[in-house]
């Protein structure tokens, strides 16, 4: 019987065109569950990037494969993480209790992404593999003729679960946009336990990725009486720039939450997890989560945004919630473990969240207390300071005029509001569309003309290309210095040298 696995709403369309190939390739449209490579055992350490997923708990559980494409995120099919046969997956946190197991670890599956199109999702780790390197996707379509590799941790010919990866070599009979149609060789075939497995071409430097099991007869899996070995697979070539994305969907601040003087790396995840990964003075430590549930805060296009800033001068960040309803509250940091429940502090921004309707809001140090002011940037131009009264922010001055343009960053460029001089006052720094960074000195009521520090930067305006740019103290020693986050997940500092940022090391790779 022609196993179509769990579909999902999201996959559906491509399901039904890939039971069309299935059809006219010879093969039935019949029905029931999952999916496994009935091979030979591949040899040790050989596609070590092949993930065995555990799903749900109990008489519930169930097997898939997955492949590891980042250090932190697998590849697998999206019909795994269905509660029920045709049941619809949501991005964010698996409904059932998952892990994956790899590179000798069990770890937890914290977030599912699914695409619309196919039976493909992304599915981000706890923590990321260090032992396993992954494996890289095809640019290039399968072509009738050609030969894949499939791999996975599915039943075999005399197993019901296998502990180790099975491989088999499949002809690949047709394609659509979206699925390839395969036949297994040798009596090879795709079994229950293997939805979300690796298809894999061979190259000259090893093998890459091109496709992932979704749906196959199970001739002489075990417990099988069918006898042919086709199956569909759901295609991942080309999908190297929306893995890419899926990755570079998270957030990124330099915070001091320690209170060690020293700006930490926060990343805000878009499973809503709030990450902490400490300064420790020449690499960013491994993450710990330090908040979760900010989900529909990761776009600004939701629940509303976030940003962290010391409101209160204790020489630790606090987290400060902008919700779309208007208001800002302000989460106080304590001891660098926790953020508290909040207390209110203003009200009325509901049009500055992003930009793009009446303004855009920063919060830094400018009067030098040691407490966050509020800047208000507005669309037409104006730029004021709300000072710190500790509860609210008052009514402001006018500081600047003039910046329209850099609101949205889809015009000239952006704004930043740091402490590059060393006075603990925020000095602005403009990002002009050219690749060029200015520091403007804060003098007290307003920002000078201000001198050239930095160029080259015009593909990191608003992470839509390289990456982007954040400024902070990362160094321990007053100034702000420069934070370069590219889009392959490199975090590099480059130090302040009084009139320029130095070249630069990474710190980590998230």
């Amino acid at each position: 019987m022609f196993n179509r696995g769990i579909r999902t709403r999201r996959a559906r369309g491509a399901l039904t065109a890939g039971i069309g190939l299935a059809a006219a390739a010879g093969l039935l449209t019949a029905a029931p569950a999952a999916q496994a490579v009935s091979g030979e055992p591949a040899a040790a350490g050989d596609h070590a990037f092949t993930a065995r997923l555990v799903i749900g708990e109990g008489e519930a559980m169930r097997g898939c494969s997955a492949a590891l494409v980042h250090q932190q995120w697998l590849l697998t099919a999206t019909s795994c993480f269905a509660t029920t046969p045709g049941g619809e997956v949501e991005s964010g946190k698996p409904a059932l209790k998952s892990t994956a197991i790899l590179g000798g670890e069990s770890l937890d599956i914290v977030e599912v992404v699914p695409r619309d199109d196919r039976d493909v999702a992304m599915v981000r780790l706890a923590q990321p593999v260090t032992a396993v390197k992954p494996v890289k996707l095809a640019a290039d379509a399968p072509v009738a003729g050609e030969t894949l590799t499939g791999a996975g941790f599915g039943r075999t010919r005399t197993e019901w679960v296998p502990n180790q990866v099975h491989t088999g070599e499949f002809l690949v009979d047709s394609a659509t946009d979206t699925t390839v149609a395969l036949t297994g060789q040798d009596g090879v075939s795709v079994c229950m336990g293997d939805t979300g497995g690796p298809a894999l071409r061979s190259t000259g430097g090893g093998v890459e990725l091109t496709a992932i099991h979704s749906r196959s007869w199970q001739g002489g899996c075990f417990g099988s009486t069918e006898t042919r070995t086709g199956a569909v697979d759901a295609r991942v070539d080309g999908l190297a720039g929306w893995v890419t994305d899926v990755r570079n969907r998270d957030r990124s601040y330099s915070a001091d939450i320690d209170g060690d003087g020293k700006d930490d790396l926060v990343v805000l995840r878009s499973n809503g997890y709030v990450v902490v990964y400490r300064n420790q003075g020449d690499t960013f430590a491994p993450g710990r989560v330090m908040s979760g549930g900010w989900d529909l805060f990761v776009t600004w296009k939701d629940l509303g945004r976030l940003y962290f800033a010391d409101v209160n001068g204790d020489g630790k960040d606090d987290m400060i919630v902008h919700t779309n309803d208007g208001n800002i509250e302000v989460r106080f940091n304590h001891g660098g473990t926790y953020f508290d429940h909040g207390t209110h502090w203003s009200g009325g921004w509901d049009l500055f969240l992003d930009g793009s309707e009446l303004g855009r809001l920063y919060f830094a140090d400018v009067n030098g207390d040691r407490k966050a002011d509020m800047i208000v940037h507005t669309n037409d131009g104006n730029i004021e300071v709300r000072t710190n009264r500790g509860t609210y922010w008052d009514q402001g001055t006018h500081w600047s005029g003039g910046w329209d343009l850099f609101l949205t960053w889809k015009d000239l460029g952006r704004l930043y509001f740091a402490d590059v001089n060393g006075d603990r006052k925020a000095d602005m720094l403009v990002h002009t569309n050219d690749g060029n960074i200015a520091v403007r000195t804060n003098r007290g009521t307003y920002w000078d003309q201000g001198t050239h520090w930095s160029g080259g930067w015009d593909l990191f305006i608003d992470g839509s290309k390289l990456g982007t740019l954040k400024f902070g103290d990362a160094t321990g020693d007053g100034k702000a210095d420069m934070f370069v986050h590219t889009k392959d997940g490199r975090v590099a500092v480059r130090t302040n040298r009084g009139t320029y940022w130095d070249s630069g090391k990474v710190m980590i790779t998230l």
